[in-house]
Parts: C-alpha cells; sequence; structure tokens
C-alpha cells in the first residue's frame, strides 16, 4: 500500500526559534534527496528554520534522513509515516494526499502546530516544486489557517499529469503526435527516473484526479512567490497563475533555467529566503 512518509530536521537554536517552520513538497518522478538535499536546498536554507520533508507516495526515498544526519549531525532528525488507502473500494485521489500532508505537518510539528492554530497567523510556510507546487497550491486553499506563506517552483497552469495519464491509460502516449511538449518531458522524467516506473505511472493516474483547476475562484490567499525557468517547457504557462493570485503574488523568471536545473539555482534561492523572510 502507499504511504506518506516525512522527516523533520529541527533547526539548531531552540528549535528553529525566529524562523516560521517550512514544509518543502518533491516534484513527481524525483525524491527528497534528488529534489532538496543534492541540489543544496538544505545549506540554502541555513540552520536555523525547522524543515519537513514530505515524501509523496510512490516515491521511496530511504536515504534522506541519513543522508542528513551524516552532513548535519549537529541537528535533530525524526521520521514519520501514514498509511494510504488504494483499493479496489478506494481508489487513491489527490484529495486524500492533501488530507495526509495536512495530517503529516501537524504530526511533525505536534504542540507547535496545535499552539499556533489559534493564531491569526500560519503555522508553517510551503514550498512545492512541479507536482509538490500542485499539491500546494491546493492544501493552501484549503488551509489558510496552517499556512503563512507559499513558494510555487515549475508549476504549469495547465494540467499536464492529467494529460499524461490520460496517455498511460490510453497506451497512446509515445505515439500521440498531439501530445504536448510539457507531457513528453513528463514521460522523460519516468524513464530517467530511478524510482519504480509502475508506481510512477500509478502515482499519475490517482493523482490526476481530481484535475487540477486553478482560478481565480481557486486560488491561495496567502502571499505567494511563483517561480519558474525560462526554458521549463513543463511550466512555460506558470506567469499566468500571479492573474488569479492577490497582490501579495510575485513572479520571478530564472534566465536560462529548465524544469530541472532550475532547482540549482542561487537566484532562486535567494528570492525563496527573502520571501519567506518578510514580516
Amino acid at each position: 500500500m502507499p504511504d506518506l512518509r516525512w522527516t523533520r530536521v529541527s533547526g539548531e537554536h531552540a528549535e528553529g526559534a525566529g524562523s516560521v517552520p517550512l514544509v518543502l513538497v518533491h516534484g513527481f518522478a524525483t525524491t527528497v534527496t534528488q529534489c532538496w538535499l543534492a541540489t543544496g536546498w538544505l545549506r540554502r536554507l541555513g540552520p536555523q528554520r525547522t524543515l519537513v520533508f514530505l515524501h509523496l507516495p510512490w516515491h521511496d526515498d530511504a536515504s534522506a534522513a541519513a543522508r542528513i544526519r551524516a552532513h548535519y549531525g549537529q541537528r535533530s532528525v525524526t521520521e514519520g509515516v501514514l498509511g494510504l488507502e488504494d483499493s479496489s473500494d478506494h481508489a487513491l485521489t489527490s484529495l486524500d494526499v492533501l488530507d495526509a500532508m495536512s495530517e503529516a505537518i501537524r504530526r511533525s510539528l505536534g504542540h507547535e502546530a496545535n499552539a499556533s492554530l489559534d493564531s491569526d497567523h500560519g503555522v508553517v510556510d510551503l514550498f512545492g516544486y512541479s507536482l509538490g507546487a500542485r499539491l500546494a497550491w491546493d492544501l493552501a486553499c484549503q488551509e489558510d489557517r496552517l499556512i503563512r506563506r507559499l513558494v510555487l517552483g515549475g508549476l504549469p497552469a495547465h494540467d499536464e499529469l492529467s494529460e499524461f495519464a490520460h496517455g498511460v491509460r490510453t497506451g497512446s502516449l509515445r505515439n500521440d503526435p498531439t501530445m504536448s511538449p510539457a507531457a513528453r518531458e513528463v514521460l522523460e522524467f519516468v524513464d530517467s527516473s530511478e524510482l519504480d516506473r509502475g508506481g510512477l505511472l500509478t502515482c499519475a493516474d490517482r493523482l490526476s484526479v481530481p484535475k487540477f483547476g486553478p482560478s481565480a475562484e481557486h486560488a491561495p490567499t496567502q502571499p505567494t512567490l511563483v517561480v519558474t525557468g525560462s526554458e521549463d517547457n513543463v511550466a512555460q504557462d506558470s506567469p499566468d497563475l500571479v492573474d488569479y493570485l492577490g497582490p501579495d503574488a510575485v513572479y520571478r523568471e530564472l534566465p536560462g533555467r529548465t524544469h530541472v536545473n532550475a532547482l540549482t539555482s542561487g537566484a532562486f534561492a535567494r528570492a525563496v529566503t527573502a520571501h519567506l523572510d518578510e514580516d
């Protein structure tokens, strides 16, 4: 059965005192290690902030906690897991994953989350990339008391995962001349991933329900930073998302960066930390 796991890395001083905890959600066909650790985000986000890395279902990453402990032994690392149902009686959907993400955040923070939910400000900041950003958008819409600030990286305004999943179901993925460049690039991610291919295809099918539909009526109200590489074929229409967001939304384009190497951009990291450190 699939599950949703988390890895919490405490801030070095007084449980990250002075900084709001940051929840990070990786993309499709990648892992916490590949998306966040190998690209330097743990270092770039600094030692003060408590971080909670969410591991999406069918994206197993057993080495993440050990890798963090090996390089950042002075920081406390804890893990947790929530089982998810995916059966003939109940096929998993993105709504189930959103519920699990909300529960994982609360469990990972324990009394900190419960105490802060009574305030007028959010409990955590949320940073999603690609599929993680899609889920972050929806979670921020549902959890305005939980989420304080939002960062969305590599997020298309259209639903490329649904198109990809449809191609998988019909068997037309590789031979469909009308398939978009975005869907083709998603297929390349699957082909090059070290993760189980069958699990990834199941994930695409399950998490494409319901279809992602950003709009002015379905948009986060939190201050939001949207970031995309100028050469990102998956998220070329990402700037359109800003039209749905409030006046506190900011868009940043990373010149020459693709969907993959945007994550190694120093400009990306600086924009994120500046956004999170406001207020």
